[in-house]
């Protein structure tokens, strides 16, 4: 019994912190201030096995956000819709994209390692220093992903995009 619930507890471990994205109520960045990169938009599509999200489009909504609509989920999308608003934010250097259900307060992110016009990698954010229970504010949030850009485990692994 001790072994079946040893093994429960690292099933959710790692689901909780290499699985889906967890939202959050506050933005990386501050919506509606910051210009679109234009590199995102268009129709994307990854190879990967089970993602959360196989294909999604990324259209321009105004010239600080984005119409993200997901158009093919994976078996651990867990969101109540598929029509989310996003922006993108920089930190040191590199680039961020954060998205929303417009009638729901969290917010998913996702830093962007490498894009160009045909293809894009991204990966979830981690909390790897104080976790989610140290993030208070947006200031507070973008302190711990600064923090933990530094860690190894940061940004370890990712999904690889192609435009369509």
């Amino acid at each position: 019994m001790k072994k079946i619930l040893s093994y429960a507890a690292v099933a959710v471990i790692i689901m909780t912190f290499y699985g889906c994205p967890v939202g959050i109520e506050y933005p990386l960045g501050k919506p509606g201030t910051e210009k679109i990169d234009k590199a995102l938009i268009g129709t994307w599509t990854n190879k990967e096995e089970d993602p959360e999200v196989k294909k999604v489009s990324i259209k321009k909504r105004d010239d600080y956000s984005y119409d993200v609509a997901v158009l093919e989920r994976g078996t651990m999308y867990s969101l109540e819709t598929d029509n989310l608003v996003g922006w993108v934010t920089v930190i040191d250097g590199k680039t961020f994209f954060y998205v929303k259900e417009e009638k729901d307060g969290q917010y998913y992110h996702y830093m962007l390692p490498s894009i160009n016009k045909t293809s894009m990698t991204t990966c979830d954010v981690s909390l790897l220093d104080g976790g989610m229970d140290s993030v208070k504010s947006t200031e507070s949030l973008y302190k711990q992903v600064l923090s933990s850009m530094k860690m190894a485990e940061f940004c370890k692994e990712t999904i690889n995009w192609t435009k369509e």
